[in-house]
């Protein structure tokens, strides 16, 4: 049973915390997340991408870089959300795994890696979503949050 869906984009150069809240009903027994984002690496490196990599290079490394260590430091780039979950204010743990879809599982039995066995009950539900270095413009995400009802 799908319980809440949401999509979007985010623009180059974005960098925060965005947060999804939704109720679950009484019925639950496992609720499952996915969080799954594209555009991971650069699409394009600018003129103005290479130098702010040479001038911080520069200001950290005290020293010339040459063309092959900007090429290195930009295809070693990448846009990166991890996610945090909530059930009524209590933290179930937190996903920094290295995977654009992240998928996770929280019942009274199981809990995905990072998180925290727990029983489903009514009440609210919040998915935050950590944005690091969005590398391009019009970078999609989608969150879905499914819940699987008593007996099935």
């Amino acid at each position: 049973m799908k319980e809440y869906h949401v999509s979007g984009e985010l623009m180059k150069g974005f960098l925060g915390t965005i947060t999804y809240e939704t109720v679950l009903p009484k019925n639950i027994n496992e609720v499952s997340i996915r969080v799954s984002f594209g555009k991971r690496e650069m699409e394009t490196c600018t003129d103005m991408d290479r130098q702010l990599c040479r001038e911080a290079w520069i200001q950290n490394m005290e020293s010339e870089p040459d063309d092959s260590i900007i090429d290195g430091l930009i295809r070693g780039q990448k846009t990166e959300i991890n996610v945090s979950v909530f059930h009524n204010g209590a933290h179930l743990g937190c996903a920094h795994r290295d995977e654009m879809t992240k998928e996770i599982i929280l019942s009274p039995t199981h809990a995905s890696p990072g998180f925290s066995i727990w029983k489903p009950e009514a009440g609210v539900l919040k998915v935050a979503l950590h944005v690091y270095q969005v590398l391009n413009d019009h970078t999609p995400y989608e969150v879905e949050v499914m819940g699987k009802e008593l007996g099935e």
